[in-house]
This record gives C-alpha cells, sequence and structure tokens, in this order.
C-alpha cells in the first residue's frame, strides 16, 4: 500500500469508516453525537500473495473495488448505526455475522442486501461468515469491527486504562488446497470441505507475515512510558499463542468481558479460533537489561507465536510466519499525518 493510501485511510477513521483489512495502527478522533455511517462490502474471490510469493485463492469482503485479505475494518463509536451494502460476487451464498452479538444476516449467490445495525457496546468484534463449520471464514471472509467509548479517545471502554497508540493484529490462517480446489469446482466448493482437512501453510496479522509486518502500519512502536493498546482477533483455524518481548502485557478484554482493574499480566496470550483479546503493551523500560535502559536508547523485540508451525510458510520456510516486531524508544514515523482530513493530503 502506498503512503497517500495509507494516509487517506487513516484520516477516515476520523469519521468513523471502513478501512483496508491490512491497516494495523488505527487513529481516533471521537465524535460528540452519535452517526448514521455506511459501508459497501464486496464479498468476492481474488489471488492474495503470500510470503513466498504463492498465489492463494481466497474468499475476502473487500471495500472499495480492492482485494482485502483481512476484510475492511469497520471502525465506529457507540451509537452509531452501520448500514452495510454487502454485495455477493461469489456462486455461493455468504453469511455476515458479528461475534459476541445476534447480528447475523445472509446474502444469496450473486445477490446484494443492505442492511443495518446498532454499534454493540465498545469493544473489539471479529465480524465473519459462520457458515460451513468455519471453511468460509478461514477462506477470508472475516474482518474486524472495531467500536470507540462515545466521546473517548484513549480508552477501549469507559473506565479502562488509557493508551496513547491502537493496533489491530488480526491472526490468519491459509490452506492453499482449499483454494485451489475453489479455484478448480467454482465456489459452491466451500459447502463441501471438510473442515479436519485443513492443513495451513501460511500463517498471518493482518494478512501479513514476517518481514511485511516489518513497517510503521503493523510493527508496535512508542517511546518508553507510551502505552499501546493491541486488538487482538482470531479468525484462523488453530489455537496461537502470542508472545511478546520487552514487556509482559496487561489483559484488558477477553471476549468482550472488560477488566478495568486486577489485570492479569501475561507475557504469552492463548488465542483459540473466534477468540479476541485486548492487551495493553505498556512500554516500561525492560526491568532485567543491563546496562539499564535509557529513555534515549532504542530496543527491539519481537512478538512471535508459540505454536511452532505458525512459524513457518509453504510448510517449512522459517521465520516467515506470524511474527512482528516491538520497537521501543520510537514512535512511528507517519503517524502524526494520521489526523489529517484527506482533502488536505497531497
Amino acid at each position: 500500500m502506498q503512503r497517500r493510501q495509507f494516509l487517506r485511510a487513516g484520516a477516515a477513521l476520523t469519521a468513523g469508516c471502513a478501512v483496508a483489512g491490512p491497516l494495523g495502527l488505527l487513529s481516533w478522533s471521537p465524535r460528540a453525537e452519535a452517526a448514521n455511517l455506511s459501508v459497501t462490502l464486496t464479498a468476492r474471490r481474488g489471488n492474495v500473495t503470500m510470503i513466498d510469493g504463492t498465489q492463494a485463492t481466497l474468499f475476502t469482503f473487500s471495500h472499495n473495488g480492492q482485494m482485502s485479505f483481512p476484510g475492511a475494518t469497520l471502525v465506529c463509536q457507540e451509537g452509531d448505526t452501520l448500514t452495510v451494502n454487502l454485495v455477493n460476487q461469489l456462486y455461493t451464498r455468504v453469511a455476515f455475522k458479528v461475534g459476541g452479538t445476534a447480528i447475523r444476516t445472509t446474502v444469496n449467490s450473486r445477490s446484494s442486501r443492505a442492511f443495518s445495525f446498532n454499534a454493540p457496546a465498545a469493544g473489539t468484534y471479529l465480524y465473519y461468515d459462520d457458515q460451513n463449520n468455519g471453511v468460509n471464514r478461514i477462506m477470508g471472509l472475516h474482518g474486524a469491527l472495531i467500536v470507540m467509548p462515545s466521546g473517548i479517545k484513549n480508552r477501549s471502554f469507559s473506565g479502562g486504562p488509557t493508551f496513547v497508540r491502537q493496533y489491530k493484529w488480526l491472526l490468519g490462517n491459509v490452506d492453499p488446497v482449499w483454494g485451489q480446489q475453489v479455484q478448480s469446482q467454482g465456489d459452491n466448493r466451500v459447502t463441501q470441505i471438510n473442515p479436519d482437512s485443513f492443513m495451513p501453510r501460511y500463517f498471518t496479522i493482518n494478512g501479513l507475515a514476517y518481514e511485511d509486518t516489518h513497517e510503521y502500519n503493523t510493527e508496535i512502536s512508542g517511546h518508553y512510558g507510551e502505552a499501546a493498546l493491541v486488538r487482538l482477533l482470531n479468525a484462523g483455524g488453530m489455537v496461537h499463542s502470542p508472545h511478546f518481548h520487552g514487556n509482559h502485557v496487561d489483559i484488558v478484554s477477553v471476549n468482550h468481558q472488560n477488566f478495568a482493574s486486577n489485570r492479569k499480566k501475561k507475557d504469552v496470550v492463548s488465542m483459540f479460533p473466534l477468540d479476541v483479546r485486548d492487551v495493553i503493551f505498556p512500554f516500561n523500560p525492560p526491568p532485567d537489561a543491563w546496562p539499564p535502559v535509557t529513555p534515549n536508547r532504542m530496543q527491539h523485540f519481537p512478538m512471535h507465536c508459540h505454536a511452532e508451525m505458525s512459524q513457518t510458510a509453504g510448510g517449512g520456510l522459517y521465520p516467515h510466519g506470524m511474527h512482528a516486531p516491538i520497537v521501543m524508544g520510537m514512535a512511528p514515523a507517519q503517524e502524526s499525518d494520521l489526523n489529517q482530513t484527506v482533502n488536505n493530503l497531497p
């Protein structure tokens, strides 16, 4: 994604909108009043390039005519009403389900439907196609819905801990054999794929892996003391265990149960399929570092998943899997531009 495209996406968050699924760093300007928001999502099939160059056939909920894996991130605040115009270009029925809520609709093959719903309580939600025992979801029909508390910029819920920046990390898996079956036998093949045949060969964060996560949009970065909220969602078909180096994280929310106080500290966060967990990375000087870390000393740490196969790509290419950097002592390079309005961008 080009810098200008990224800035346009970031700026859109000031009103509440949909942004490209691979974007991780989110900026938000709260509104005094609720709004009626609308977005068009298109369920489509296409090829997505994996970290080793493999073209994997996937389904996605795309936005603005561009193939997007994962699907577009929807961002709003409490009290908003969202209208989704879901266009189904696939030759199979699709569903739109918001996890942890009763929000659900279906759209038949080669049809479209507009539906509205009230934004749920502030938090992180996975929207996905819940048909065919998870096959549709794992094939790429998923995305994140972020609901901010009304009038608040730096907390994920009223009374929650404060943060300086927030990131979305949506975990996904790709089994290219499933895509090959769909490509050769048609979209409706997903209704016949046995979920027990799942054999993932690619493991992604926001659709990216290893060195593709090494840029300001996905890597977690900040000065010491500038806490970051990381919204973790597992849309894949296997258990993941993101392991944070440098600091332990505070568990803020687990599947929409919020913890305003007495939060657990973890260095490994268990993520079962469909799990959603929010954590705070505090950006404290690493306590065991020697010599002691000073405020002007930049430190680099990894986040990697403890599910060993997830650190590979294509069946063994290490370390090209679910891995992302943590940079302490430096803020994201492009962050200041995120609050510009779209009309002011070059």
